[in-house]
């Protein structure tokens, strides 16, 4: 198994152990699938008239649409091609070196775990309504920048089923003012804690409690 990355210019084949003939073939072929897909994508998006939202106010739709297009094609990689989900990061390292109309002017390509392809399939993962609602594609970008948040998505779950931003309404605070808050508070509690071990009670526990700890201090 094997998929192909640009670096510097070179042409890369990420694998695992030895590059057999037959996997370097394999992700030759996958290079191809990959550049047709990514076509296919965006030609779809300009359609929806979602290209032209990109670097706007409103480009969280556009991000939460090219997200759900990437959770379609890793499925359609992963099944096809046998790659592991230890993959997903070079996956859309590929995706960010065959895409044309779709690539963010800072895409971070190289810092895999931060990518904004990343960010948009993170956030497809959860209703349109619920995303639209907890914030834009600004502040969505600063809190998944949270190493913890980003690898623990029950925090992120959490975050859209409280509907925490919608409190924001019943305070003083401007919404980027109310996020950063949460934002914070959050990344302080669990700055050097492994959230993963804790069971999903135990975790929305603690966040119930940070929110209620930011509510008291308005």
């Amino acid at each position: 198994m094997a998929i192909i990355v640009d670096k510097n210019g070179r042409r890369i084949y990420k694998t695992i152990g030895y590059l057999a003939y037959e996997d370097k073939e394999k992700a030759d072929k996958l290079d191809d699938f990959l550049k047709n897909q990514i076509r296919q994508i965006e030609r779809r998006l300009q359609q929806k008239g979602l290209l032209a939202l990109k670097g706007k106010s409103g480009s969280i739709q556009f991000w939460f649409n090219l997200g759900l297009e990437l959770r379609s094609l890793w499925s359609l990689v992963r099944d096809n091609y046998n790659l592991p989900d230890t993959f997903l990061p070079y996956f859309f390292k590929a995706v960010f070196d065959n895409s044309d109309a779709t690539k963010p002017e800072s895409g971070r390509a190289n810092d895999l775990k931060r990518a904004y392809f990343y960010y948009g399939y993170i956030i497809a993962g959860f209703p349109w309504e619920q995303v639209q609602s907890a914030g834009n594609w600004r502040q969505w970008i600063e809190f998944l920048d949270a190493k913890r948040i980003r690898t623990d998505q029950r925090i992120i779950e959490w975050f859209v089923q409280r509907k925490v931003m919608e409190i924001q309404e019943n305070t003083n605070l401007t919404r980027e003012d109310w996020f950063r808050r949460i934002t914070r508070e959050i990344r302080s509690e669990f700055h050097n804690i492994d959230t993963t071990v804790l069971s999903k009670d135990e975790l929305y526990d603690t966040l119930d409690e940070i929110l209620s700890k930011v509510v008291s201090k308005l």
